[in-house]
């Protein structure tokens, strides 16, 4: 028998995970810890108080969770070998605590209930209940074999940011040197075995009523902010903002020459990999193998080639060392490790993403770019604060050109669309009541052969301003590097490394990187957006404070963007 010293690590973590662990289902008792964890600093009969209120809630709410497809296992099934589907629902029930008491969930995909080796995106939930029950049909099991990947995409991001002792403890509990690759195969088993078989109708259909990603808007903060109120006011001031916003924005689109020349006056950032000609690459497009859902399915270097055909010129007149584009990562600060920029290594974070349209699937490239900052102008700047970005979105038509792009912040805020003609913006109800309506500075240009299009940014504000068309690189210009989001180790600022070892993502479990809030956040929580203004994770973009959206909708155009008929216009 192996006894643990009352003072030591593994003691503390027993008197808080062990008394939970094992009495109750694996969600239920993350909840049970997550509420000893919001009250410790309360008195010890005001935790037990508050985790005794909440006790029977619980259990109604883990009693009515137990699907009627997949009955709780005893403690004699679980030691049964024949029952290894059981085992391995513990073997991720275990992976999942773990994760979940580090702190270290990853908030990039939704998980979903019931079914914990699956996650989901707002496009894969855009198809439920669009498929046909049935295993063998291809759509179908691609949309299975999606979820699965991101899953197994998330948990190795997970494992690599537990820290060294939990990951060792973890590995101790699972019995394995490698948690991740047990907890993957046992997930692919569950996968194989209660959803792919012809008798798991019943699996299935739960699996339908399970998949949905929540939105990013919190109501109850909505209903304590008094948001059919507050939401005058917020619109109100975007109003003015708005108006102020368009009268800035260059109207006509400018013509860049490769005789522009990068200076400490005006910075140019170019892809280092240069594209070749847009007809061909749209050419390539249009041939280009899709999944069964109708999804872009090219390997890695194809895509980093497509992206160099279309990613941008960034254009900006810098102020200071807040106003140069870099790579994010952790440096050390005086209370633990604070997000930075490295100037030195200018990199946008490419991502392949699709929408649907008429009845399409359409492939959109994204790429993010950093900034060290917002630089504040005072101790009362509701806006500035650590980190700083721009989000560029290309949508591909069925001709394979673009057919709009679209812009943000990497708070969600600042969300501009710009169509390329004939694509117009059409009215929508949102025009004539006080939600935040697509803004729609100007229209796109019609790229010619060779041609790039360049983002002229604002400094300090780092907003879009305006647009312009590249006839060439500019001499001088900085290069930046396209790297794309599924590349390890860092998955797209997923999992960074530390300055004393280890690893971190630099968005938290809630989706938001930590340290970057923004006073704003004091006047915008009634729109029910958590830390408005703060940088935050893809998949956790509200983009407006008066209505509800988000930047990955899929159906995000279907609405306000339609293509202009012949003899249609005024």
């Amino acid at each position: 028998m192996r006894f643990v010293k009352a003072g030591s690590e593994e003691a503390q973590h027993k008197r808080l995970h062990g008394s939970i662990t094992g009495r109750y289902p694996p969600s239920m008792a993350a909840t049970l810890r997550a509420i000893r964890r919001m009250f410790r600093f309360a008195p010890g009969a005001w935790r037990r108080g508050a985790s005794a209120a909440l006790l029977p809630i619980l259990l109604l709410n883990g009693c009515a969770s137990v699907a009627d497809w997949r009955p709780m296992p005893s403690a004699a099934d679980m030691s049964r070998p024949s029952t290894t589907d059981k085992r391995c629902l513990n073997t991720l029930a275990v992976f999942d605590e773990t994760v979940a008491a580090a702190d270290v969930a990853d908030a990039g995909y939704a998980r979903i209930p019931g079914f914990p080796y699956l996650r989901s995106d707002r496009l894969l939930a855009s198809f439920n209940h669009q498929l046909h029950d049935d295993p063998s049909d291809p759509r179908y099991s691609d949309w299975l074999t999606r979820m699965r990947t991101l899953d197994a995409e998330a948990r190795r991001i997970e494992a690599a940011n537990l820290p060294p002792a939990q990951r060792q403890r973890l590995g101790q509990e699972l019995s394995t040197r490698d948690p991740v690759s047990t907890a993957n195969a046992c997930a692919d088993m569950l996968l194989a075995e209660e959803l792919l078989g012809p008798e798991d109708h019943a699996a299935r259909s739960a699996l339908q009523d399970a998949v949905e990603v929540p939105d990013s808007y919190l109501t109850a903060w909505r209903v304590m902010g008094l948001y059919p109120l507050t939401s005058l006011g917020i619109a109100s001031g975007y109003e003015g903002w708005k108006r102020g916003y368009l009268d800035a924005f260059r109207q006509d689109v400018q013509t860049l020459s490769s005789a522009a020349i990068s200076s400490d006056a005006m910075t140019y950032y170019a892809p280092v990999v240069e594209g070749s000609s847009l007809a061909v690459a749209a050419e390539w497009l249009r041939s280009a193998p899709r999944s069964p859902l109708g999804l872009l399915d090219i390997d890695d270097q194809a895509l980093l080639r497509l992206a160099a055909h279309y990613a941008p010129l960034f254009v900006i007149a810098p102020r200071n060392h807040d106003d140069a584009l870099g790579a994010p990562y952790w440096r050390r600060g005086p209370e633990g490790p604070l997000p930075a920029v490295d100037s030195n290594h200018p990199v946008a974070d490419v991502r392949l993403a699709h929408t649907r349209y008429q009845g399409q699937v359409l492939p959109q490239l994204v790429y993010t770019v950093w900034f060290p900052a917002r630089t504040r102008s005072g101790a009362m700047d509701i806006l500035g604060g650590r980190l700083d970005g721009l989000v560029w979105r290309v949508t591909l038509g069925t001709d394979g050109r673009p057919l709009i792009y679209d812009s943000m912040h990497p708070c969600g805020c600042y969300h501009l669309f710009f169509p390329v003609p004939p694509l117009q913006r059409v009215e929508v109800a949102a025009d004539n009541d006080p939600r935040e309506a697509p803004l729609t500075p100007v229209s796109a240009p019609q790229l010619e052969d060779r041609q790039r299009l360049g983002l002229q940014l604002a400094p300090t504000s780092h907003f879009l301003v305006g647009l312009a068309v590249s006839e060439g690189v500019p001499r001088g210009a900085t290069p930046y590097t396209l790297r794309l989001v599924n590349e390890a180790p860092d998955y797209g600022r997923r999992s960074l490394a530390l300055p004393d070892g280890g690893r971190r993502s630099l968005f938290n479990s809630q989706g938001l990187v930590e340290t970057t809030e923004r006073l704003e956040r004091f006047i915008l929580w009634p729109s029910g957006i958590r830390s408005p203004g703060a940088m935050r994770q893809w998949g956790n973009h509200a983009t407006v404070f008066v209505g509800r959206r988000h930047f990955d909708d899929p159906f995000l155009f279907e609405e306000a963007f339609a293509v202009q008929e012949q003899g249609s216009a005024d």
